[in-house]
């Protein structure tokens, strides 16, 4: 998967191409993860709390995103990020 944006700079940048492994959806606090989102897909930070879930951008430009009750039947955990790739030219 090709990252698009910067929310997760300076950890991952656009153009940057990450490996998933979709086998691997049990949150682990602080891994990255491939999230859907409604028709959208996002590379985040996760942290599951009893309650909520949290996704975290490393950009601080970016807000946290917190997900309660039902509306964390919305996330869909895609996979965890567990390779990257850039290209330094």
């Amino acid at each position: 998967m090709d990252i698009i944006g910067n929310s997760m700079e300076p950890e991952l940048k656009e153009g940057d191409t990450v490996l998933l492994d979709q086998s691997q959806k049990a949150i682990l606090a602080g891994a990255i993860y491939a999230v859907g989102l409604a028709d959208t897909i996002v590379v985040k930070r996760l942290e599951k709390r009893p309650k909520d879930l949290v996704l975290f951008s490393e950009n601080a430009k970016y807000p946290i995103m917190r997900f309660r009750g039902e509306e964390m039947n919305s996330v869909r955990i895609i996979g965890k990020v567990i390779w990257v790739c850039r290209d330094l030219n």
